[in-house]
């Protein structure tokens, strides 16, 4: 299922919460007052490691964080914490990837191997005699 995005009105709500009396935006991860700078409304728990994903989601699901400060640094542990948990379940339920063979042109053949005259082919062995009695 694709990621889910806050609405309009839960990312109005998340973003008075992070402002200051004095109308400037603070990041919620480390208290920096980010005036021009830029944010993000990042969720709470990353949405990769959501199961229900048929629940709205609500302000308390997000926070507002800078990009530089908090954002960023975030989104990097939440890829590898994302990454590991698909893989944990993948080996759970057994998956692996299909086998494949090695897809290239091979190995030039050596002067001397060209020259090389194949082998010829001997008749197949008879395995048992008969015996006659």
């Amino acid at each position: 299922m694709a990621r889910r995005e806050f609405t309009n009105a839960v990312y109005a709500q998340i973003v008075k919460r992070a402002m200051l009396p004095s109308g400037e935006i603070v990041c919620e991860g480390c208290g920096l007052v980010l005036g021009k700078k830029a944010y993000h409304i990042d969720h709470t728990i990353p949405d990769g490691l959501q199961v229900d994903k048929s629940r709205k989601l609500t302000a308390a699901d997000g926070k507002l964080l800078g990009v530089e400060c908090c954002h960023k640094p975030k989104t990097a542990e939440d890829v590898k914490i994302i990454s590991k948990a698909k893989h944990v379940e993948a080996n759970y339920l057994g998956i692996k990837a299909p086998k494949q063979k090695l897809r290239g042109p091979g190995f030039p053949k050596s002067p001397k191997a060209e020259r090389r005259q194949p082998k010829p082919i001997l008749p197949a062995r008879q395995l048992y005699k008969e015996i006659d009695a």
